[in-house]
């Protein structure tokens, strides 16, 4: 322990110091981060948004306790702009299956289509679509399914796309890993009549 303008300065109020120091670098860096990326500017975020992000990214079950003593402000502050993140879609929480920890097949479908919607629509039901994506350049659209094995991706092409007429070309190629984990969302509704009903034709389609 020494003195410091005649007071008492223990290692402890030194540790809190550095604590505060590295802290206040640390927003000045994200600060700065986000200046450069434009992310905050088109998202309408600021730096406290950040770090509720970071932190929920990272930990979906980190309490809004930690977050608040995190970022300095009370627990139903943090509610607040955590339902305000939810509600601009900022924040969504994904329920699926982690592509990189099961034993599933991931198609990736690129179509050359003169109808981008009527073949989206075509997959309203199906279990194993996972998403479209409309594109540009030749192949406007991009189709995901997920699958238990190749025939059933070869039969999905082969009995909704190769005789479609409003189908120019596709292309099918199958994902063999992904850089980060990637929740694939299954579409799965014991609810909806059509898609239990369903005989799978497209199973043996090959």
């Amino acid at each position: 322990m020494r003195l410091h303008n005649g007071r008492r300065e223990g290692p402890l109020k030194r540790g809190g110091e550095n604590k505060m120091a590295s802290n206040k670098a640390s927003m000045v860096r994200l600060t700065e981060f986000n200046e450069r990326s434009e992310l905050n500017r088109q998202l309408g975020l600021d730096v406290r948004d950040n770090i509720i992000m970071s932190m929920l990214q990272k930990n979906s079950d980190v309490s809004q306790l930690k977050i608040a003593k995190k970022v300095k402000l009370s627990q139903p502050s943090v509610g607040a702009r955590i339902r305000k993140l939810q509600e601009k879609g900022i924040i969504q929480n994904v329920t699926g299956v982690n592509f990189n920890k099961v034993n599933l097949y991931l198609g990736k479908i690129d179509v050359n289509t003169t109808d981008t919607s009527a073949i989206i629509s075509e997959f309203g039901d199906c279990p194993f679509f996972l998403n479209g994506l409309v594109m540009s350049g030749q192949y406007n659209l991009c189709l995901l399914f997920m699958a238990t094995g190749l025939r059933r991706l070869e039969g999905i092409v082969n009995h909704h796309l190769r005789s479609n007429p409003k189908v120019k070309d596709i292309q099918l190629n199958i994902v063999i890993s992904t850089a980060r984990d990637f929740v694939l969302p299954l579409s799965i509704d014991y609810d909806n009549k059509k898609q239990m009903e369903c005989q799978q034709h497209c199973r043996d389609c090959i």
